[in-house]
This record gives C-alpha cells, structure tokens and sequence, in this order.
C-alpha cells in the first residue's frame, strides 16, 4: 500500500509493502561490435562514453569562453568563470563527447541508445535543434572537427564490428560523403582483452587539417595500442608513423596542441594511476603535467594553447579541472547550479531498515521518465550489466536527485537477508517527493553464526571512478557483506592497490561490523587466475606471466609455483574463477596438496 499527501511543492509517499523488483530482458550489448579478447569489459568501461550524472569529456568553444561536457546523460556548458551549466540536449539516449564546430555555430556528440549503438548527433547552438549525422546499429564515437569544419573525424564499428577511422564531410550542419580512413588489419594472434584485429581509435587533426594524430595496436601485443601520425587519407596506416609506443588502455585521447608543435594525452607510463604528458608531434620524449594518486585524462586544449581542460577522479568522481600550461595553476571547475531545459522534479529518498527503524545503506536501482539511469552527483554510477540495463549506485541511507517530470521506477535492495523493495512514482516538475523504503529482513544469518563474504573484490581495476578502502567498506555495507577481500591485482603492466597490501586483515580498517583484508590475485592468461587469502609476509612476484613482449612472456612460473610460494606464506589458495577455464590438473592436483581452498569470485557464505 502506497500512502501519499500532497501539498504545495511538496509530496510524501511512505511504502508499506515490498515489491518484488522487475528486471529489464538480457539483451546483446552493442550487438554489431567485435572486440575479441575477452576484453568487452574493458571496452565498455574505459573506452564508450560513460552514463554518469557528474561530468565527462569536456572541450572548449572557439572563443575559449565556453566549455562544453556531457553530464547526466545530456550535453551541458558551462562559462569557463562561471559555476552555472545549462543543459544543452535532453532526450532519451545518454549524450556525449561534445566537440565545438570551429565556427561555433555546431556541436557534434554521441548519442548512446541504451547500450545498443552510439551515433553521432549535431546540435545548432543558436536554435537547440539536433539532427544526426550517422544513423544505424553500429558504434560510432571519437568526434572531433577539421579545421576549416568542413569534415567531422571519428571512429566507426561500421561495416564489420571492428574499429576504424572515418572522415565526414558536413556542409550547413547536413552530413554528406563518409570515407574510410584505416583497414581491417589482423595481428598474429588473439590478443589478450583486444583480439586479432587491429583497431584504430581517438583521432586528432593538425592545424593545417592534413594529417591526424591516433591511437593504434598495429603490431602491438598489449594494450588498447601506441600513438600515430598519418595523413588524412584512405589507406592510411600505408604512410603512418609511430611517434610513441607505450601501452595503454583507451585513455590515451591524444589532441594536437593549437600552435601544431605538439600533442597533450593522458598515460599510466606503468604505473596504477593516469596523468597528462606532453609529446612533440613527431615522437620523443613525454614530459608531464600533472601528478597525484589519482587519475587525469580526457585533456583538451584551450585555443589559445595556454589552458588544458581535462577529467580528474581525485574525489572519486569525475570533476572537470582547468590547468595552466605554462605557470601550473590548476583549478577545479565548480558546478553548483544546473539549469534544464525540460521540467524537473525533485526526489528525496530514505531507506531504513524495518527492524531497527534506523536509516540503512542500500543499493538503488533508478530510472526516470525518459529511460536513463540517473545517479545523486556524489554516488558512483555502477553498472551491474549493461546486457540488462542494471545500472545503480549505493546511498547510505538518504539521497536526494532532481529527475525529468513523469513516472520514475525504483528498486532498493540490501544483500540477500532482506527482501527488495520497488516503486514507481509520477515525478511532478517542481514538486519535491519525499520517498520511504523500508528493507524487511526474511532471515538473520549472523544470529545463527553465519557471515557473508566476497573475497574478489577489485578496488581500481575496471573503470574511470577512483575506490578507496572507505569506500569500499561503504558499499560493502550497502551489499551486507560482512568479510571483505580485496584482491591487489595487475591489469597488463600496471599493479592497482598495491600499497594496502596487509596480511591477514587490515586491523586499522576493519570495524566491528565488517572486516577487510587485501590479499592478491595471480592472473596469469594461459593457466588461470590464483587466489592467495592471507599472505602473511609480502606480495608475491610476478603478478602474471606469459604477456608476449614483455620481460615476463616466459610461462614460468606456473601456477603450481605459485600455490607453492603461497604455502610458505601460510596463505589459503584456490582458483577464483574455476569454471571460466580448465585450471592445469598438475596446479590444481598442487593446491588440494597443500590444503588450499578453492574459492568462488562471488559472494560466499562463510562460518
């Protein structure tokens, strides 16, 4: 039973009964897209222009005086001295990657339809109109213009699934001839996470609009590829040049500076953590720019050439920051009001735990009117599975968020002791909705001896948000998990988390309510990954082994090795994903030797 009460500005709904939640149908995600490799995850979560509700992919207007960025699944600008944005677009796809027209006069943007294909759309500033410039089920991104506006480059999963380049022609805002840039090209082999054939991605022009600048794994083993040069023409790998082999992970985003000299781009350079470096347009030695244990990416130059707009996740979500080139100022562009351009309602949500009567952390499920997931500004914006639309975030208790007018569904859920509960509601515009879920346990599994647990966890691993061990600890409270295991890892040549390494259990971390511990994983791509629970000494090494032009592509040590060096340590080990692949029966015969566990990636049950 729903019981509500309106008055002006104002409505209260108290829930009194729980719904079992509905689940979108599974659906192929980006159906026409071939990554190989296994490595769609990484594709989906550093690559396509991230659903978030607080700011990405920025760029500057002509004039310098704008910038405009994609927020909440529209696109937005904002004054470079201003802390007031206006909503540009609004409509039923998550819109991204603006790029100002030279002239001003257009916007180009993707538009993602809820996972299914992303076009490129144009937006006239001057009307608010949009029109599309590519149309179908492919994936196409990446826009950025021609000097002289006259092409739009971009990336285009069109006509196989693979990545290439393309040139548009745009005339008055009317797409015309698209031409093929790059060709289907097959390494030697299937490719960890990016598969046998090459792609090629992230275009950048040159002043004089002849030649472009790109990301490419055009005989590379690792990583999402090395930095191009080549003339703007078909066929062009046929003249490339590489001025910068390094690995990297789709963040890369080179841009050519305005003056033509050279590029900004964003790197890892090995370690865990993305910053900004500079690059002479024909290959040297990088230089940095910014520093910290966060990441910086997504940097785009003022077109004086004297500012770096760029992404930073040092609060954990994304902020849009502003960094002086020569002198180092860097400072956050603040974002403290919004104005919309469709009528907005505001929700004022509380979740409590029925027995207690006490506000409770939850997991919420949310979508509005127009289809799309929306997320309070200081909550991760997750997504369970794109294949099912499961996008959510974690609240610790209450939240409030403005959304589009019309019926809005939500779902909370709290571990698996505690039924869902769901609603839908009619958001009036203007009106705040004060909004009470109540999570009604079924069972008590610790009164009976029993905690839950998740020993892979992965802290930094898979996406562009930055974790903390607080954090996780909170959205270990919101999934009530009580034994927290978070797995140091490697992804390709970087090692995440390594500094929390603690044996056993973090004892300065861990509370009365949750334990946390940070152990390591052993991903090796031939043998299985291994998982060690409570090192008692150090992290073992090498992380991983059989990476093909590293120093580490030998196969040894194998996994019996491992199992062996964790026994000394005292450590618990076991396959963490048994059933993805058929472990080594000499390395699994190992770890039953020596008493090991094996141990599921997901959350267990533990006395």
């Amino acid at each position: 039973m729903v019981r509500a009460r309106i008055f002006p500005g104002f409505v209260l709904l108290l829930l009194t009964v729980c719904w079992t939640p509905t689940y979108a149908q599974r659906t192929t995600v980006y159906p026409l897209v071939k990554t190989g490799g296994g490595g769609e995850n990484y594709m989906h979560n550093f690559y396509l222009p991230p659903p978030a509700s607080t700011p990405w992919r920025p760029s500057f207007s002509p004039d310098g005086k704008q910038i405009a960025f994609s927020m909440a699944g529209s696109i937005w600008r904002i004054g470079v001295d201003s802390d007031t944005a206006y909503e540009l677009t609004a409509s039923t796809t998550y819109d991204s990657s603006p790029v100002w027209s030279p002239d001003g006069r257009w916007i180009a943007y993707t538009a993602d339809d809820n996972y299914q294909s992303v076009n490129l759309r144009l937006l006239n500033v001057a009307t608010g109109e949009t029109s599309a410039l590519t149309v179908g089920s492919h994936v196409n991104v990446d826009p950025t213009w021609s000097p002289d506006g006259t092409r739009i480059l971009y990336v285009s999963t069109a006509p196989n699934g693979r990545y290439q380049l393309y040139a548009l022609t745009v005339k008055n805002g009317r797409p015309g001839q698209s031409t093929q840039l790059t060709e289907d090209h097959l390494f030697h082999n299937e490719r960890l996470y990016f598969g046998a054939h090459d792609l090629h991605i992230q275009p950048t022009v040159s002043p004089d609009g002849t030649k472009m600048i790109f990301v490419s794994n055009r005989g590379i083993p690792l990583g999402s590829g090395a930095i191009w040069q080549a003339p703007i023409q078909p066929n062009a790998m046929e003249k490339a040049q590489m001025i910068l082999r390094e690995e990297t992970l789709y963040r890369t985003r080179p841009q050519w500076s305005p003056d033509g000299t050279r590029i900004v781009y964003s790197s890892h350079r090995g370690s865990q953590y993305s910053n900004l470096y500079v690059l002479p347009v024909d290959g040297g030695e990088p230089y940095q720019l910014t520093f910290g244990a966060w990441d910086h990416f997504e940097p785009r130059w003022s077109p004086d050439g004297k500012w770096i707009i760029y992404v930073s996740n040092q609060p954990g979500v994304s902020e849009l920051r502003l960094l002086q080139v020569f002198g180092g100022k860097d400072r956050k562009v603040e974002i403290r009001k919004r104005v919309h351009r469709r009528p907005m309602g505001t929700l004022d949500v509380r979740v409590f735990d029925a027995d207690t009567g006490l506000p409770t952390e939850a997991r919420i499920y949310l979508r509005a009117s127009d289809g799309k997931a929306y997320t309070p500004t200081n909550a991760y914006h997750r997504i369970g599975s794109r294949a099912t639309h499961e996008d959510f975030f974690h609240t610790s208790g209450q939240f409030v968020l403005n959304v589009p007018e019309g019926e809005t569904s939500i779902v909370a859920m709290k571990g698996f002791e505690r039924l869902p509960v769901q609603t839908k509601l009619v958001v009036e515009a203007g009106d705040v909705t004060l909004i009470q879920l109540d999570l009604k346990r079924f069972t008590n599994l610790k009164a009976k001896g029993w905690y839950s647990g998740s020993d892979h966890i992965h802290m930094n691993y898979a996406g562009n948000l930055h974790n903390t061990p607080d954090n996780v600890l909170f959205m270990s409270a919101a999934e009530d998990i009580d034994m927290v295991g978070v797995k140091i890892a490697n992804k390709d040549n970087r090692i995440f988390d390594h500094q929390y390494f603690s044996g056993a259990y973090d004892k300065r971390r861990s509370t009365s309510q949750r334990l946390i511990s940070f152990g390591q994983e052993y991903r090796p791509p031939f043998h299985g990954h291994v998982n060690f629970i409570n090192l008692t000494q150090h992290l073992i090494s090498p992380f991983t082994t059989g990476y093909e032009g590293t120093a580490i592509e030998s196969l040894y040590p194998s996994n019996t090795d491992m199992f062996l060096l964790g026994k000394k340590q005292g450590a618990l080990t076991g396959y963490v994903h048994p059933f993805d692949r058929d472990p080594v029966s000499v390395g699994y015969a190992k770890a039953r030797a020596s008493q090991s566990m094996l141990l599921w990636a997901w959350s267990i049950t533990l006395r």
